[in-house]
């Protein structure tokens, strides 16, 4: 995901975009992004404008605020080919939701979500029903295996209740 549509701006079809990428030049038209909703697989990029805040951009075939309400919550996604290579111990979010939760030969849950601040926490939906945040730092997350789909914990006391 390199942005997120999370609100209508004026009455002509745009939109406000949350940039999640560290690659401004994707936001440049006519950049192309694909979707989840089965309203608009595609969009493709017809202008943006920097405002404080979120930019404002545009986007073709969009041009009423009935049409873009319809896009707000949209994940804009590239295609994995046109990520960055990324440097080793890097991983892109979608790469870690997912994966099993080992700590120690026990697997006590599944990466539900990655919290993107400035230090990035995996929300861990435990198998007995919790949530734990783990902050994503090697001394704590020495393990990532996204091929095999599991990662590996190494939890203060506590961390994960009585484990």
């Amino acid at each position: 995901m390199v942005g997120r549509i999370v609100g209508v701006h004026g009455i002509d079809g745009a939109v406000r975009v949350r940039v999640e990428s560290d690659h401004p030049q994707r936001f440049v038209p006519p950049a192309r992004f694909r979707t989840r909703m089965t309203v608009a697989p595609l969009l493709v990029l017809r202008s943006v404008r920097a405002r404080s805040g979120d930019p404002i951009a545009e986007f073709a075939g969009i041009t009423s605020a009935e049409q873009a309400k319809r896009l707000v919550g949209a994940d804009l996604l590239i295609n994995e080919r046109d990520r960055r290579r990324l440097e080793p111990g890097e991983y892109w979010p979608d790469q870690l939701i997912g994966l099993e939760v080992r700590v120690g030969s026990s697997t006590v849950g599944v990466v539900e979500d990655l919290i993107d601040a400035a230090q990035d926490r995996l929300v861990v939906k435990c198998h007995d029903g919790s949530v734990v945040e783990v902050p994503f730092v090697e001394a704590l997350v020495p393990e990532v295996d996204v091929t095999g789909g599991w990662l590996r914990v190494d939890p203060p006391e506590g961390l994960f209740g009585s484990r």
